[in-house]
């Protein structure tokens, strides 16, 4: 066998090892495939899934609570109801015990009804008969047991309007209450809805994340399999090139196995560079959150809005909750605050009662959490939206409030 005859079969047997093992390189090692892009996709979605029907789960709460809290509504407006009614009923108590005190004393002042036995005496002995006195005897029977009934049902009377008085405030603290309740309940429903609404949004991005890194993933597969089998096809026709060539020269055969590997080389350079991921873009400055003080403001808009009724869950002048007017007012003042009472609490600075000034907000525990919030207008009063009165001024540092403050905070 001559010289150019081995080198044929050199050359030849090299490219065709080359070949033949192109096939089997770990185009897909990397440690994520298609499969396991699935796998998590599917994942994502057994957990966007739960997180929904959770969602789905405290949406039904709210309106539920909603549904409870409408007949609490209108219990409390029946309420008010009755507890004008019974104003009125006090009020004509005590006429009717002041128009009985009148004739009482007038009677008092008469003979029948002096407890003077003598003016008694001497009108029974006036009788000109036996049946003249048993008359006389029944009339001074009639007015004394006539008098008497008339004494009972004034200490009657007097006890109901006490016992009236004290109904008409125990319903007044029970609505106040309750008001309270419904306040704190429906602040803990809003904040599980939040986090619940956070989750589901926090997996939706999450496995858009993932399908995007999907696509792009495939897309590098395809690149990379469409550049083996543009390599395969160069080194097929390097090979034929080259078994031509060397019957002719070694040194032609030399070359084109040089100019085979540097296309080799580039190639495995593009394919790296194809590989690069995307840099993350640059994250947006946080914005600066203005601190401003117009207690002046606040509190004439406030002023202003005296005498609207309470409405539970309201926020506008047709009618207000505490918190709801609480941000109603800053809102008109160009402030912005948070919708509940326990989120405004939060949100503010703790003060002392010698530091708050008009326009800081009082807030007070009921039952056992923030649930009531009012404007600090100074001294020993606040304007708030309350359950009995609708918007008006109270004192905290007397009567019902001052029992609940919880502390001040400045927004």
């Amino acid at each position: 066998m001559n010289k150019k005859s081995i080198l044929k079969l050199t050359l030849a047997a090299s490219l065709g090892l080359t070949y033949l093992a192109t096939p089997a390189m770990p185009v897909f090692a990397s440690p994520e495939s298609e499969s396991e892009f699935n796998q998590k996709l599917e994942n994502l979605s057994k957990d966007q899934n739960e997180a929904e029907k959770e969602l789905e789960a405290v949406a039904s709460k709210i309106s539920e609570q909603e549904a409870y809290l409408n007949v609490l509504m209108d219990e409390m407006e029946e309420t008010n109801t009755t507890l004008t009614q019974l104003k009125e009923e006090i009020d004509t108590l005590n006429t009717v015990i002041a128009d009985r005190e009148e004739k009482l004393e007038e009677q008092a002042r008469a003979v029948q009804v002096t407890g003077d036995s003598k003016s008694v005496l001497n009108f029974l002995m006036e009788s000109e008969s036996l049946g003249d006195i048993i008359g006389r005897l029944d009339v001074v029977n009639t007015i004394v047991s006539a008098n008497q009934n008339l004494i009972q049902q004034q200490v009657s009377d007097k006890e109901a309007v006490v016992s009236k008085e004290k109904e008409t405030l125990a319903q007044q603290e029970e609505q106040t209450l309750r008001a309270a309740k419904m306040e704190s309940q429906k602040a803990e429903l809003e904040e599980e809805q939040a986090n619940q609404e956070r989750l589901v949004a926090s997996i939706a991005a999450e496995k858009s994340d993932v399908a995007e890194e999907k696509e792009t993933f495939l897309a590098e597969q395809k690149a990379a399999e469409a550049l083996v089998k543009e390599l395969q096809a160069a080194r097929a026709a390097a090979a034929e090139t080259t078994t031509i060539a060397v019957s002719n020269t070694t040194e032609a055969a030399t070359e084109t196995a040089d100019v085979e590997e540097e296309v080799v080389s580039t190639s495995s350079s593009d394919s790296n560079q194809a590989s690069e991921t995307t840099p993350e873009p640059a994250k947006a400055p946080e914005a600066s959150v203005p601190a401003s003080s117009n207690g002046g403001s606040i509190t004439g808009i406030a002023h202003g809005l005296k005498g609207v009724r309470y409405s539970f869950g309201g926020g506008t002048p047709a009618g207000f909750d505490c918190s709801g007017f609480v941000q109603y007012v800053f809102r008109q003042a160009g402030r912005s605050i948070t919708r509940t009472a326990a989120g405004q609490y939060s949100a503010t600075t703790r003060i002392s009662q010698s530091q708050a000034q008009p326009g800081d907000l009082i807030f007070f525990n009921q039952g056992g959490s923030i649930d009531h919030v009012g404007i600090y207008l100074g001294g020993g009063s606040f304007i708030g939206a309350q359950t009995s009165t609708g918007v008006a001024v109270a004192s905290f540092t007397s009567g019902y409030w001052s029992n609940y403050v919880a502390g001040f905070g400045r927004p």
